[in-house]
């Protein structure tokens, strides 16, 4: 018996032993891991209790507003309400999904799908109407919430649609401004910390101020809302009125630079931009590339003039309508012979072109290309733009220059066009084109012209300027000419290459016109370019009629009156009355032209045109003249050539009355007397062509 007790005392004190050494362990064990818990891992739990009750909020900023030049909203922010779930509180998803499908108009198998996707928070539908927003504040659902967000509104709709662009649903920008301006449109979000209780309610959290958001900055644009609104009209009726595909028109100062105007059609609604085929909504003015046709004969043009390789009044023969050169054949739409280098361009003859350029040093040609701005991309602050294309001069072949002369063989876009009439218009500077306008140049009235470089001198500028206004006077643009307004221009009318027949389709083209204003001084240039016309297809009656009509409607909201000789009556020689040239003009021109110099007059037979002129002073009166005008019908026998009559020595007044009487008209170099002429006293002119009176700094006498 001792021995058994004995032996139960021993394994009770084991027991007791081992009981006390396991608690002891525990305690220990438990004690490292408070230790653990509260001393190592501190930060790491106060963190995730803040995620428990802290709830972080980003407060979006509001997108800056897009104005025309004239501070008129194109785009704007607003409030709208969304719905979305947090499906972690919803506790019954399919009556919820049920009761938002009645109130939202969404599908409710759709709905389901959304629930069954999303670990915590989803939209349902954003943007709803007010009626569903009221009616969902009637209804008390737990995990559904009505979320109030900012949404991008258009309150022009379409207009300017291409060069607004639009934003997807969270203010994303996806295109024109909206996309090239997205970073400073959005501005900077802000930020609110909110305490939770154990209902899930939310209180601010006083220790964390909010960050307030930054509103994203306003763009002010380039562009007149006015002109824009015009563009877009006559855009939509000339697509009615030729069955067009599509067409762009750009309105610019060549002076600065401006996009004044931007349409391209068809457009689009920038509210509803989804619901639009890609195709509408491409920029076609800066994205697409085109071969240009006659208007590209302008270019080659300077190049010709600026090099001083040619002269205005330099004729070459065109071989009455049909020229062969190389394997190819080069026609002209109406035969000619014998055209000066301005009748090239007015009558727009591609044998005209074909014979100055053949033997054209095809480095010559290159170096005015990339002078221009052609195969460089403009710098234009739109997403997208083109380049153009062209190949190397190495590559040329023997015909390219000829093709090239005439605006073939390579591509260009609107935006790269204007820009390079725009250095014609403005005396030979290639600038960058704005669309934007800073808050400086806004209160100065105008954005400052960036200059990218010189292209051609300026007296070479006002020499092609000159040819240019006889285009629209009587040439191919002469249905963009308005009585008492100077406007220099050029049709163009080019085959479109058809890539399933590997060649020129002969019943798909592109119309275009060029055009800027006032001559003198121009302020204004407008672009027209009209895509596969099927009621007619030539420039100078499909886009030059368009022109004029945009032309028509803009000058009846800006200050441009007729301005025949201002620079003459103010300048050196103002104290005489000087003798305009009125030959081979319309008798409306005429008229205005004598009113606006005061001349009084008298006139001869019957007609449209005045075909001889003559000068009357009455005795011991210089300062009071008449002008005896005999009107006909001008023909091809009537505007005959003249000897240059030898002015060498005469006052300058003197001068211009001599070349006056042999319907000539002059450039003047300064003033005092003449000390040279040019061309040489004998040498036989197109009537109505220039002679360069030499002086000093340059003061045309245009229109005389």
């Amino acid at each position: 018996m001792g021995s058994r007790k004995k032996i139960f005392e021993n394994s009770m004190f084991q027991r007791l032993v081992v009981f006390v050494a396991l608690s002891m362990l525990l305690l220990f064990l438990l004690f490292l891991r408070l230790f653990q818990i509260q001393i190592l891992n501190r930060n790491k739990y106060i963190e995730q209790a803040k995620r428990q009750y802290l709830y972080e909020a980003e407060l979006k900023s509001q997108r800056g507003i897009i104005y025309d030049r004239n501070m008129e909203p194109l785009a704007v922010s607003r409030n709208a309400i969304s719905v979305g779930v947090d499906v972690t509180k919803v506790i019954n998803p399919d009556s919820v999904a049920e009761i938002l499908s009645q109130y939202l108009a969404e599908n409710q198998q759709s709905i389901k799908a959304k629930f069954k996707r999303a670990n915590s928070f989803v939209w349902v539908k954003r943007r709803i109407d007010d009626r569903a927003a009221s009616f969902l504040d009637t209804l008390s659902i737990p995990g559904v919430r009505k979320i109030k967000e900012s949404i991008r509104f258009y309150p022009r709709n379409n207009l300017a649609a291409h060069l607004v662009g639009f934003t997807d649903i969270d203010q994303k920008g996806l295109s024109g401004i909206e996309l090239s301006q997205d970073e400073n449109l959005t501005g900077n979000n802000g930020l609110a910390l909110y305490k939770r209780d154990a209902y899930g309610f939310k209180m601010i959290d006083v220790e964390h101020p909010v960050k307030r958001p930054q509103k994203g900055q306003d763009v002010v644009l380039t562009i007149n809302n006015t002109f824009q609104w015009i563009v877009e009209d006559e855009l939509k009726y000339a697509i009615k009125k030729y069955q067009a595909d599509a067409a762009v028109v750009i309105v610019a100062d060549p002076r600065n630079g401006e996009i004044l105007s931007l349409g391209v059609s068809p457009d689009y609604d920038l509210n509803q931009a989804g619901e639009y085929p890609a195709d509408w909504r491409r920029n076609r003015a800066i994205t697409d590339v085109y071969e240009p046709g006659s208007t590209f004969k302008s270019i080659i043009m300077a190049a010709i003039l600026e090099e001083g390789l040619m002269k205005p009044d330099d004729i070459v023969f065109c071989e009455n309508g049909r020229y062969q050169i190389y394997d190819r054949e080069v026609k002209d739409a109406t035969p000619y012979q014998w055209l000066s280098l301005q009748k090239v361009l007015k009558k727009s003859s591609n044998i005209g072109m074909a014979k100055i350029t053949k033997d054209l040093d095809k480095r010559i040609v290159y170096k005015y290309l990339r002078a221009f701005g052609f195969g460089l991309e403009s710098g234009i602050d739109l997403p997208g733009e083109a380049s153009g294309e062209y190949k190397h001069y190495i590559e040329w072949s023997q015909y390219s220059t000829i093709a090239m002369s005439i605006g073939y063989e390579i591509s260009v876009s609107p935006v790269q066009m204007v820009m390079a009439y725009a250095a014609i218009a403005n005396g030979g500077l290639l600038l960058k084109p704005k669309i934007i306008l800073t808050e400086q140049e806004r209160q100065r009235g105008g954005a400052k012209p960036e200059i990218i470089r010189r292209v051609i001198a300026p007296t070479t500028a006002k020499t092609l300027t000159g040819m240019l206004e006889e285009v629209v006077y009587d040439g191919t643009g002469k249905r963009a000419f308005i009585n008492g307004l100077r406007i220099a221009g050029k049709t163009g009318t080019a085959m479109k290459y058809d890539p399933a027949k590997k060649s020129y389709s002969e019943d798909s083209f592109v119309s275009s016109f060029i055009g800027f204003f006032p001559a003198e001084a121009p302020q204004y240039l407008i672009y027209v370019m009209i895509d596969n016309p099927r009621i007619d297809h030539l420039g100078g009656k499909v886009a030059a009629p368009t022109f004029k009509r945009i032309l028509q409607r803009i000058l009846k909201y800006v200050d441009i009156q007729p301005e025949f000789n201002r620079q003459l009556v103010e300048g050196s020689v103002r104290q005489f009355p000087v003798v305009p040239d009125l030959t081979n003009k319309r008798i409306d021109v005429a008229r205005a032209i004598a009113r606006h110099l005061g001349f009084e007059l008298l006139i001869e037979d019957e007609g449209d045109f005045v075909l001889s002129q003559k000068l009357v002073v009455e005795s011991g009166q210089p300062t009071k003249q008449k002008l005896i005008l005999k009107l006909g019908r001008i023909n091809s026998s009537t505007a005959a050539y003249v000897a240059v009559p030898d002015i060498v020595g005469m006052d300058l007044r003197s001068a211009v009355s001599k070349l006056a009487q042999y319907q000539l008209r002059a450039y003047i170099h300064g003033s005092g007397r003449v000390i040279a002429q040019n061309p040489k006293p004998g040498t036989k002119m197109r009537a109505g062509a220039r002679c360069v009176i030499e002086c000093n700094p340059v003061t045309e006498v245009s229109g005389i």
